[in-house]
């Protein structure tokens, strides 16, 4: 059943202080919210000491309420001269209360901070919401939903654990055994944990996952509280949370499209070098090219897979565009229509909007009439109205990145990356003639449908994919305003271009290359997707075309992580024929980012941030279920999992 996400209407007890009509209880201390938070919280777990000249730090919270703890800690990192690089702070809630609410109560030595918290707080929606300060180094991962369905889903390594759920007499969904085994599984080694709470039930389950617990004076008129420090006497999980990175910061990225420059992007603001190879004499070539594509999301009525990826995708890649500012020219805010095809898909979409209870900021339902006024032209049906919806320049992002990272980027176009080659300190690429081009300990292969050659992977099925836009003159569509998505998509660039299209031109079965369209065909099939996004269009002329090649998975999604040992794999056949992605043997510095499809511009940063991620050992961006959606190694996890798997030559 899909989380349903709403604004929690916040309320005062006769003190004055926070409350919760739901649960009966105060958010914070009546004896101040900011000074509980650095005596139990902060305090409690050693800080700011224990961050101290470390270049990653992960707190991991239950119940970030009015976001009091998480201002208090970046107050700290802030002034501390000694502070981490990069604080991870991430917190689940289920009920998030309004920006405004978070503004009004803070604490007023922390108002400033909280000011910039409440101008980037999320709407209301289900996932993983990545939040920046301070320039990326401040990093908050605000995951809304369930604390019992997010936490298992959650990969991150913690140093430290705030939990600050609601009373557990109020709240025992909050402080259940089997939510505390789970924030177990994410300790690393010396991991802490203090709470406001002494109940003998949380000392219980703290102990029973390999905390040892201590009691200390509590805060206030709070007799007593716990901190904790995990020392488990034997092994209580079979994989291990991932660790901060600790070698040299470089690294290849190979592709310089949007994958790559994203990724390149990723690393330098993390403070890598990185050397970036483009076979093709400028960067943002091929598909990345295009001069507009649309952004925006999916939504289904089960909120499927590709709708919450989608989801993700929108809202972090809108954060990204926000970062850049206006000045970019990156992005025309024209809003999309994303058109149905029929009744039936139309009543799935009502539907869905109301079992998730989706804030219209995200997107509403129009119908007819409605979607011709914010349109300018009567399109065909009705459909979802996304009002943060974007025409995107792709090519210009990708220059925009690569400007950013500056000194710590070296763009190298021209260069044929034939083969790599895993050594004593890291990767090397040869070019075609086995001349070295490039070495670091980390690779990240973003080039698309060479991808898969260059790192040898035999599982990872990808296909070329035509698609020509059409350009065209049209009277009748003078007055279009927003972008109308649905079969194919319509839209007009900042410079008054129409556009149409796309045209979807893959191999025929048995070949290879994508199966040739005479062009006046892939124009007439154009300008039918045309007559079926709106009412009247009869006098559309073609005048143009962009002709790109998207390279596109079997099942459609991007491939993003760590790069599996297909042959340790294949020759473990037996003893992985039941395992999980994370039981895969992995090739240790090499990543891949390809096969964003049609949907670049929404996956590309994304997938970036994953990767990212993957290789710091930060926090994820996104659930356990979304990142194997996109593992590159789910198809040779299918194949493991047939009974047929023979094993390659020579193993």
């Amino acid at each position: 059943m899909p989380t349903r996400i709403e604004t929690e209407r916040l309320a005062y007890d006769a003190t004055g202080a926070p409350f919760s009509e739901r649960y009966g209880d105060v958010y914070a201390s009546r004896d101040g919210a900011a000074a509980q938070a650095r005596h139990v919280f902060l305090a409690g777990n050693g800080l700011p000491a224990r961050w101290r000249d470390r270049a990653q730090f992960a707190i991991v919270e239950t119940g970030f309420g009015l976001g009091t703890n998480f201002l208090a800690t970046w107050q700290a990192w802030r002034e501390d001269p000694n502070r981490c690089g990069r604080l991870h702070f991430v917190s689940v809630e289920l009920h998030p209360v309004a920006a405004g609410d978070l503004l009004a109560t803070a604490p007023a030595e922390l108002q400033r901070l909280a000011r910039e918290l409440a101008a980037r707080w999320p709407l209301p929606l289900p996932g993983l919401h990545r939040i920046e300060f301070e320039g990326g180094r401040v990093v908050l991962t605000l995951a809304l939903g369930d604390a019992r369905d997010v936490i298992p889903q959650l990969v991150c390594g913690a140093d430290a654990f705030y939990l600050d759920g609601f009373a557990p007499a109020r709240n025992p969904q909050m402080w259940e055994p089997a939510l505390i085994k789970g924030l177990a599984r994410l300790t690393r080694p010396g991991a802490t944990l203090a709470t406001w709470t002494a109940a003998r039930g949380v000392r219980d389950s703290l102990a029973g996952c390999g905390f040892e617990v201590e009691l200390r004076a509590g805060f206030g008129r709070k007799r007593e509280m716990l901190v904790a420090r995990h020392a488990p006497r034997w092994r209580m999980r079979r994989h291990e949370p991932p660790a901060a990175y600790a070698g040299e910061r470089r690294a290849i990225v190979v592709g310089a499209g949007l994958a790559g420059c994203h990724v390149a992007a990723a690393l330098a603001a993390r403070g890598w070098r990185i050397e970036l190879l483009e076979r093709g004499s400028s960067t943002a070539a091929g598909a990345s090219s295009l001069p507009w594509g649309l952004l925006h999301p999916q939504v289904a009525a089960d909120d499927s897979v590709l709708a919450r990826l989608t989801r993700a995708g929108f809202l972090l890649a809108g954060a990204r565009l926000d970062a850049a500012g206006d000045d970019a020219g990156l992005r025309h805010p024209c809003g999309v229509l994303q058109q149905a095809r029929d009744e039936d898909e139309a009543a799935a979409w009502r539907a869905a909007l109301e079992r998730l209870s989706v804030p219209a900021a995200y997107a509403r339902w129009l119908d007819a009439g409605q979607a011709a006024a914010v349109a300018g032209v009567p399109p065909l049906r009705g459909g979802l109205w996304f009002e943060r919806g974007a025409l995107v320049a792709a090519q210009r992002w990708c220059r925009h990145l690569l400007d950013r990272a500056g000194a710590a980027l070296r763009v190298r176009t021209g260069v044929d990356a034939a083969r790599i080659e895993c050594g004593r300190d890291g990767w090397t690429v040869f070019d075609p003639v086995a001349r070295p081009i490039a070495s670091a300990p980390v690779l990240v292969a973003a080039n698309a449908l060479d991808a898969p050659r260059l790192l040898g992977l035999q599982h990872a099925p990808v296909q070329p994919v035509r698609g020509r836009v059409s350009l065209i003159a049209s009277e009748r569509l003078s007055g279009l305003r927003a972008a109308i998505a649905g079969d194919g998509h319509l839209a007009r660039a900042p410079d008054g271009a129409l556009a149409v299209g796309a045209t979807y031109e893959a191999p025929l079965p048995g070949e290879t290359e994508p199966r040739a369209v005479d062009e006046t065909r892939a124009h007439a099939g154009n300008l039918q997707r045309l007559a079926r996004l709106v009412a009247r269009a009869d006098d559309a002329t073609v005048i143009g075309v962009f002709d790109g090649v998207r390279c596109v998975a079997r099942d459609r999604l991007p491939l993003a992580g760590g790069v599996a040992d297909e042959c340790a794999a294949l020759a473990s056949n037996a003893a992985l024929r039941g395992a999980h992605l994370v039981d895969l043997p992995r090739r240790e510095g090499l990543y891949a980012v390809f096969a964003l499809a049609s949907r670049g511009i929404a996956f590309a940063p994304l997938a970036a941030e994953l990767v990212a991620a993957q290789i710091g050992g930060e926090p994820w961006p996104l659930e356990r279920a979304l990142a194997n959606a996109l593992d590159p190694a789910r198809f040779l996890l299918r194949r493991l999992r047939h009974p047929a798997v023979a094993r390659p030559a020579g193993v």
